[in-house]
């Protein structure tokens, strides 16, 4: 029994740790298992996404046949080239920058040595562009005054016509910079016209030359048969050719090369469907492609932000944690199972079977892949194949994890480190706190200090009961002075009168003289008469607060009351000018009338003990919006020290010879004032030349003053 009674429960600082330490660990679990349900809701979303899309772009591109047979059925006559949809602009300048970072990727080489060149080609918009890196180290330009352009370096551009005719045109150089072009006819190298809307421009490079041109599709039939060659002469006296460099499978080959480059219009539709991260491809049913978007263009969201030390890790520990959270076993397709996925989708949507597959992209990413069969009625166009990486999710997620492991690690140690601090400094202060307290007052009661330092200035909960204990001191330290000051203040100012009462007596007694008699008599009244007010007057402060708790208050125009108490003074008060001054209109209150002229009565007393001779008082009354100011100001000595002082009890200022005075007059106008809901205050006039003493009482609402007026009014 005696042990419970000294075992209180553990300290504030083990309370704080063991509280922190419970909801941190919590954390890493539930952060677990809320990732994993959303890994799956997400994934399972993502493949209900991916076929609704396949099968939306496929829908938008069925009945489509314009953009599947625009090319020809057979390919095997044909070395194809690829012209890749532009996205930017192009300058024909020479200049390689505009065609984007992936220009030496995109390369084509043709030939070897020197005449070789390196081929790019890009379509927008009906126009066909082209980059070549030539390697040629004789740079022999067209000679102006030659007619025949096979007498210099030059290109040629070989193609059908939409009526099946063969044209040629040669892109000629008389120096670096703008090209010359002309229409060949097809049984000779004479030249018929030059042309304009096939450009061209050629810039020195330290391995050859760089050429840039352009080419208008309409130029071509449906057949998109396309070749282009380099002649190389490097002999600037005969001006002999020395090699041909082609883009066709050989010299004696009769076809060209076939352009095979993705729709415009299917590039176009797809992109703009604004697809983010996705990667949609559309291909015929040769699977050939015809259109694709760029996922390179995508956000920096990608597979590749997360950090791989920390992937790493979650894949490594990631079996192990879904095997003690979840109660089930973890396991990610391989790359070898991902193999010849992409075809077998793209092969069931060709059979107009749809399908979807996750696997894992090359890029060594998860995706999930859908494919739907475009249809013209019952004929197979092509197939549709949206793919979309979840390494997103699946990155998110384990990024999320490490972070949610990571910063709970770093959490719990901050936070043990923060908390034991802080409940220490907690602790301490409360200590400090209860020392200074207890230090207040000695062993039997009374105080030592009226207040203390500890924690006064903090601005929180502790700081608070700080300074409320302080002005609990502070109170308490006014009562033991009034306590301690009582006797004294008794004493000295009853034995005033009472030393007058005796005298009187004595004088009375040794006198026979009638007039003497009456003098003394009259003395021994005077000193009677202080006694009881003396007694008087410290019965009323006693007894006021007890009293004002059974007072009724009624509604009273204040305004009229203090008029007329102002106008009573004038004829009570001789010798001193009192000045009022009222705001227009009626100020109702509720309030108890008689308490107010007794308010009136001790602020008019200290006003005449204080005020200079000859120096009138003035009495004001200002109504505002809530409250009513009762103002009393009088000209005299100005105050210095502590305004709030002044109101509490047993304190006065006044000199030593007054007398009958125990600083109760300005206590009695506070509580007064208190119990009106209202308070008290006492300022220095502007010009240092007084002091005033500003009541201020609420008045009566709008609604009880009309209540009021119309009850008047009956």
């Amino acid at each position: 029994m005696k042990l419970r009674s000294r075992f209180r429960g553990p300290k504030l600082r083990i309370k704080l740790l063991l509280l922190f330490a419970v909801v941190l660990l919590v954390v890493p679990w539930l952060g677990y298992v809320q990732l994993v349900e959303m890994e799956r809701l997400l994934v399972q979303g993502q493949e209900n996404t991916q076929r609704q899309t396949a099968s939306t772009v496929a829908f938008l591109l069925h009945n489509r046949v314009d953009l599947f047979n625009d090319l020809p059925v057979q390919l095997e006559d044909y070395e194809h080239l690829f012209a890749q949809p532009i996205a930017g602009s192009i300058l024909v300048d020479g200049d390689s920058s505009d065609w984007g970072q992936d220009l030496d990727r995109n390369f084509r080489t043709f030939g070897n040595g020197d005449g070789s060149f390196d081929l790019v080609l890009g379509e927008k918009i009906n126009m066909l562009f082209g980059f070549l890196r030539i390697r040629d180290m004789e740079h022999v330009y067209r000679d102006p005054g030659l007619i025949d352009v096979t007498k210099a370096d030059h290109l040629l551009i070989d193609f059908k016509t939409e009526e099946g005719e063969s044209g040629q045109i040669a892109l000629t150089f008389s120096s670096p910079g703008v090209a010359t072009s002309y229409r060949l006819s097809p049984s000779s190298t004479d030249v018929e016209t030059p042309i304009t809307n096939v450009g061209g421009y050629l810039l020195e490079t330290e391995n050859g030359l760089d050429v840039e041109f352009e080419f208008p599709l309409s130029l071509m039939g449906t057949n998109r048969d396309f070749a282009i060659s380099f002649v190389d002469v490097d002999n600037l006296e005969t001006r002999e050719v020395r090699d041909v460099v082609r883009t066709v499978p050989s010299s004696d080959s009769e076809s060209f090369n076939l352009v095979i480059h993705r729709s415009a219009q299917t590039v176009d539709l797809i992109e703009r469907l604004g697809y983010v991260n996705t990667r949609i491809l559309v291909v015929d049913n040769q699977q050939r492609t015809r259109g694709e978007t760029d996922v390179s263009k995508s956000s920096a969201t990608g597979p590749n932000f997360e950090p791989r030390p920390l992937r790493g890790f979650f894949r490594a520990l990631r079996p192990l944690l879904h095997r003690v959270f979840m109660g089930e076993e973890f396991r990610e397709p391989t790359i070898e199972e991902s193999e010849g996925l992409e075809a077998e989708a793209i092969e069931s949507a060709l059979r107009g079977e749809p399908h979807a597959v996750r696997r894992i992209s090359p890029t060594g990413a998860p995706s999930i892949l859908a494919a739907h069969p475009v249809q013209f009625q019952n004929e197979i166009l092509g197939a549709v194949v949206v793919e979309q990486d979840i390494e997103n999710i699946l990155a998110f997620q384990q990024k999320a994890f490490g972070q949610i492991l990571f910063v709970s690690l770093l959490a719990f140690g901050i936070v043990i480190v923060v908390a034991l601090g802080y409940s220490i400094r907690l602790a301490y202060r409360i200590h400090r706190l209860r020392r200074a307290a207890t230090r207040a007052i000695d062993e039997h009661g009374r105080l030592k200090a009226r207040s203390f330092d500890a924690e006064v200035s903090s601005g929180d909960e502790i700081g608070d009961l700080a300074r409320s204990i302080n002005n609990m001191l502070d109170r308490l330290h006014q009562h033991q002075e009034f306590l301690q000051k009582m006797p004294r203040t008794l004493r000295h100012e009853i034995n005033n009168p009472l030393n007058t009462v005796s005298t009187s007596l004595e004088n009375l007694r040794s006198t026979s003289d009638p007039d003497e008699q009456e003098r003394y008599v009259q003395s021994a009244r005077r000193g009677v008469l202080r006694i009881g007010s003396i007694v008087q007057n410290l019965s009323d402060a006693a007894s006021l607060e007890d009293s004002l708790k059974n007072e009724e208050l009624e509604v009273i125009d204040l305004q009229e009351l203090v008029k007329g108490y102002v106008a009573n003074l004038q004829g009570t008060r001789t010798g001193i000018e009192f000045v009022f001054r009222g705001s227009p209109g009626p100020a109702l209150a509720n309030v108890s009338d008689f308490h107010i002229e007794q308010m009136l009565d001790k602020i008019i007393d200290n006003a005449i003990d204080f005020h200079r001779p000859d120096s009138p008082i003035k009495v004001q009354l200002d109504r505002g919006r809530e409250n009513l100011r009762i103002t009393v100001a009088n000209r005299g000595p100005s105050f210095r020290g502590d305004w709030n002082d002044v109101f509490n009890s047993l304190v006065s200022h006044r000199a030593e010879q007054s007398k009958l005075h125990f600083g109760l007059g300005l206590f009695v106008v506070r509580v007064i004032a208190e119990f009106h809901g209202g308070n008290v205050r006492a300022i220095n006039l502007a010009d240092g030349s007084g002091v005033a003493i500003c009541v201020e009482i609420p008045l009566l609402s709008a609604s009880a003053t009309t209540s009021a007026e119309a009850h008047s009014t009956a």
